[in-house]
């Protein structure tokens, strides 16, 4: 059981992050995101590996409340990567992200039942408003593994919706 909270501790890590502003671009404007996740499903996979999928619910800068699907594939040694669609309150706006990092704790000092997770996210799309949105930012995110809860932010920038 409790390394069945790992895994599932170590998935909702990711699954809502918080994070340090990323630099502006041109044509990119501010983007921030919060959010709490659901797992729906552990599938342990050849190698290793640990697929998590599940949904995350927020708010997010451009989008308003937010919900959508989250995938994220783990390793034994900390790291993942993750994919997200944040679906905007008008339902026809949405953002797609790709995040990659390292996840660690829950095992010495301090509390054990918590676990960081820090990395980067990329904006690979969307659709309305954010159709082929581009973009990037920081994530930084604690879980507590034994209360099943996660939360964070992501924050960073995005092209400026309906610039595309």
């Amino acid at each position: 059981m409790r390394r069945l909270w790992s895994t599932i501790g170590s998935s909702l890590v990711v699954l809502t992050s918080f994070g340090l502003a990323a630099p502006a671009v041109a044509g990119q404007v501010p983007f921030t995101a919060t959010g709490t996740a659901v797992i729906t499903g552990v599938t342990h996979l050849p190698g290793g590996l640990t697929q998590l999928d599940g949904t995350v619910s927020g708010t997010a800068t451009h989008l308003g409340n937010t919900t959508g699907p989250i995938t994220r594939v783990q390793d034994h040694q900390g790291s993942f990567v993750t994919t997200v669609v944040f679906v905007g309150a008008n339902g026809t706006d949405s953002v797609f992200l790709t995040i990659n990092g390292q996840f660690e704790g829950g095992n010495g000092g301090g509390d054990k039942c918590v676990l960081t997770s820090t990395g980067t996210y990329t904006v690979t799309g969307g659709t309305g408003a954010f159709l082929n949105a581009t973009g990037s930012g920081t994530i930084s995110t604690q879980i507590d593994q034994c209360a099943g809860t996660a939360i964070g932010t992501y924050t960073g920038t995005i092209s400026q919706p309906n610039s595309n």
